[in-house]
C-alpha cells in the first residue's frame, strides 16, 4: 500500500528507481484503492497515514515515473498468485525487474511470496529484488519501520517517533471551516481533516497553512 511512504518505503523506491534508470525503463509504483482489508473485512481497514494524493506527491519526489493505483475488488482478490503474475506483471506491465519488501505477499489468500515471484521470474525473464526491512534501535528495543508501527506512534501521540520513522513530520490534511463566531471557533476556526486519515491523540499540535505556523487545539471527535 505504501501508506505513509516511510523510510523503509523510501529505501525500496530508491533501489527501484536506480534499477529503472540503469535498465532504461520507467519505474512504476503499484498500490491499491480501497485498502484490501476494506474489501476482505469491511470496516476493519486501518486509518491512513497519507491520502492517495499525498502518496502520489511523495513518490514523485523520490523519482517514481508512474504511480499506478489498481482498484481492489472482490474479483481482483480472487486472483491466484500465478494469474496475478501473468496477467498483471507480465502481460500488462511487461516488467523487467520487480522490487518488493522481503515480507511481501500477494494473490488469493496471500498465497504468493518472494519465492513465488523468483520462480516466475526465472520462467518469464524478469529479475526480483527483495529488500530487507528497515529497523533501528530505540529505547532499548529494535523497531521495524512499518505503516502499522507509525500508526501506533501517531495514535499514542508519540509524534517524534513517527517523525523519525517517516523521515519527515506527520501531516494531517484538512479544510479550515469558519464557524458561527461563538466560543473558541471565533478565535480558532475548526479544521475538518480527511475522514480516512489518522490523527494524533494529544490536544495540541502545530499546523502550517502555506508558510505560516499556527498552534491548534484538537477537540476529540472533530
Amino acid at each position: 500500500m505504501f501508506d505513509g511512504v516511510h523510510r523503509g518505503h523510501a529505501e525500496l523506491i530508491a533501489h527501484a528507481v536506480k534499477a529503472g534508470r540503469t535498465r532504461g525503463v520507467p519505474t512504476v509504483l503499484m498500490t491499491f484503492d480501497p485498502h484490501p482489508m476494506e474489501v476482505v473485512y469491511p470496516g476493519s481497514h486501518p486509518a491512513q497515514l497519507t491520502t492517495l494524493t499525498r502518496r502520489a506527491e511523495l513518490v514523485e519526489e523520490l523519482g517514481i515515473d508512474v504511480f499506478l493505483v489498481m482498484p481492489f475488488t472482490t474479483d481482483f482478490m480472487k486472483l491466484t498468485p500465478d494469474r496475478y503474475i501473468h496477467e498483471l506483471l507480465v502481460e500488462h506491465l511487461h516488467v523487467v525487474e520487480v522490487v518488493v519488501g522481503e515480507n511481501f505477499t500477494f494473490g488469493k489468500k496471500a498465497a504468493g511470496n518472494v519465492h513465488t515471484l523468483r520462480r516466475a521470474g526465472e520462467r518469464f525473464g524478469f529479475a526480483v529484488e527483495a529488500m530487507s526491512l528497515v529497523s533501528e534501535h530505540h529505547s532499548h528495543e529494535t523497531v521495524t519501520f512499518s505503516s502499522t508501527y507509525i500508526r501506533s506512534c501517531v495514535d499514542a501521540g508519540d509524534v517524534m517517533a513517527a517523525t523519525e520513522a517517516l523521515g519527515r513530520p506527520h501531516r494531517v490534511e484538512g479544510v479550515v471551516v469558519r464557524g458561527y463566531g461563538r466560543g473558541p471557533s471565533s478565535v480558532f476556526p475548526p479544521l475538518t481533516s480527511h475522514p480516512r486519515c489518522i490523527r494524533p491523540s494529544p490536544p495540541t499540535v502545530c499546523t502550517r497553512p502555506g508558510s505560516r505556523f499556527w498552534a491548534m487545539a484538537r477537540q476529540p471527535g472533530r
